[in-house]
């Protein structure tokens, strides 16, 4: 039998019970647009986390007191350090790191905000004037603070947007001054609404000077040191240079960690990349259920088209023949699942994408031909033993089949 006359009677069986098939039809449909939906989510998942480090600040370097395991790339647990990190170290890197644009001790601590009869518990960021060439912040009123002003202590503060907004409404709090816990501080800035980075709302922060902090909190050592390579193929040059400095005012211990952002970005794509797998795996299972209405609606059709089937047998068709037929039908219930499941999960991923442009889950053009591979892999896979069944059976016995 020629290819085109099975088409012809496989696709003429199929739309004789057009219910039956389309129900057969929309259960490989969904769980082919599980998979591209699922996996789509994990890849949006990815793009979005990269995003948001790449919009923190380009060739960023992280140093925290404390030796972590440097297969973990994420690292050492708070409280881990056996020597303080203080603002020498930064003065140290700063004068004979060749490599860096800019750097930044950082202390971090929660303090209550304080205006008239406004108050708000915000978490201050204790920095110097570079900070902001390492991580974005952008400045809608006034300024960021001075070197001069660092180093001398004077008690300033640059609030974020909701902050200023919480103590003093519409008025203009440059100049103002407001205290923090008990101390009183001078206003220099507001930054402009970032949002949330990373889970951090920027609009809900304080920015002081790393000497204001150290003594506003009564603390002589930093959370940590901030700093941005020049250039991002100089990163492992500046780092070289900060371990080497941090050894040598250790006697030779290493006791810190450094991180890239590429480091910490290549560990949260393999966490990223592995739940992605997982997810397009846990929905390829839902395709099993697709597969399974496929044999169920072929074996029905093998039970109800016994006579149609030795007919066809006595005027000369061969066991091949109907085998063929009958895959053939269950191919064609697979294309055509595939084929609007992927369109369908691609489209929505585009809609979903023009409503929530933050979050990047448009289908990655990788995932949309195994998906559709897949489908018919399952299809014709549930599809033979019906079709290998129709094939066997002998023609007196559907000859004389009620």
């Amino acid at each position: 039998m020629q290819l085109k006359e099975i088409a012809r009677l496989s696709v003429e069986s199929l739309f004789s019970q057009r219910l039956r098939t389309g129900l057969t039809v929309l259960g490989m449909v969904i769980g082919v647009a599980a998979v591209v939906l699922l996996v789509s989510v994990g890849h949006g998942a990815k793009n979005y986390v990269a995003r948001e480090f790449e919009d923190l600040g380009a060739n960023l370097i992280v140093v925290q007191p404390g030796k972590s395991d440097k297969k973990t790339h994420m690292g050492p647990p708070i409280g881990a350090a056996q020597r303080k990190m203080t603002t020498d170290d930064v003065r140290a890197i700063e004068r004979r790191a060749l490599n860096l644009e800019a750097v930044s001790g950082l202390v971090l601590g929660t303090v209550s905000a304080r205006n008239e009869d406004s108050i708000s518990n915000i978490t201050v960021f204790g920095t110097n004037e570079q900070f902001p060439r390492i991580l974005t912040i952008k400045i809608a009123l006034g300024e960021y603070f001075t070197r001069e002003e660092d180093e001398y202590r004077r008690r300033v503060v640059v609030l974020g947007h909701n902050v200023a907004q919480e103590l003093f409404g519409d008025e203009n709090p440059l100049g103002r001054s407001i205290k923090l816990n008990e101390s009183e501080f001078k206003i220099v800035g507001v930054m402009a609404p970032m949002g949330d980075k990373l889970g951090l709302s920027f609009d809900e922060l304080g920015f002081i000077p790393t000497e204001a902090a150290l003594k506003l909190f009564n603390d002589d050592k930093l959370f940590g040191i901030r700093a941005t390579a020049s250039s991002r193929v100089s990163i492992d040059d500046a780092v070289a240079e900060i371990t080497e400095i941090l050894k040598e005012r250790r006697d030779g211990e290493e006791d810190f960690t450094v991180l890239t952002q590429v480091s910490m970005m290549e560990s949260l794509n393999t966490i990223l990349d592995m739940l992605t797998y997982v997810l397009g795996a846990i929905a390829a299972i839902s395709m099993l259920v697709g597969g399974i209405g496929i044999m169920n609606i072929m074996w029905v059709s093998v039970v109800e088209r016994t006579q149609e089937i030795g007919i066809r047998r006595a005027v000369g068709a061969r066991k091949r023949d109907i085998l063929q037929q009958f895959l053939a039908e269950a191919l064609g219930l697979s294309l055509l699942g595939g084929s609007l499941g992927v369109g369908g999960a691609l489209t929505l991923t585009y809609v979903l994408y023009f409503i929530f442009p933050s979050f990047d889950m448009r289908a990655p053009g990788w995932i949309l031909g195994p998906a559709f591979l897949l489908a018919l892999v399952v299809g014709i896979t549930f599809g033979v033993i019906p079709a290998w069944r129709a094939s066997k059976i002998e023609t007196l016995d559907a000859l004389r089949y009620e």
